[in-house]
């Protein structure tokens, strides 16, 4: 039994050039997830898969935490104490 060889390539949303090129991964991100690329976090936002020649396109963005959003999760762990 042949087994054909799967092409993934990884794309920044928006860009004609792609990232990296990789072949039969044991795992595909799924959209949501974020991968460590290039010393940077990815978010997968969409992922194509092209049956007739074996390909995936995975698009991600870069994944970036602002000060405020951090500021705003320490908020939320800690209980207010407004009584």
């Amino acid at each position: 039994m042949s087994r054909d060889v799967v092409k993934v390539i990884l794309w920044e949303e928006r860009q004609k050039d792609y990232l990296k090129k990789l072949y039969d991964l044991q795992f595909i991100p799924r959209i949501g997830e974020e991968i460590y690329i290039n010393r940077e976090n990815w978010k997968v936002t969409r992922i194509e898969h092209d049956v007739e020649v074996s390909e995936i396109n995975i698009y991600m963005e870069i994944a970036k935490k602002s000060k405020p959003e951090k500021e705003k999760e320490k908020e939320k762990e800690r209980p207010s104490s407004n009584s």
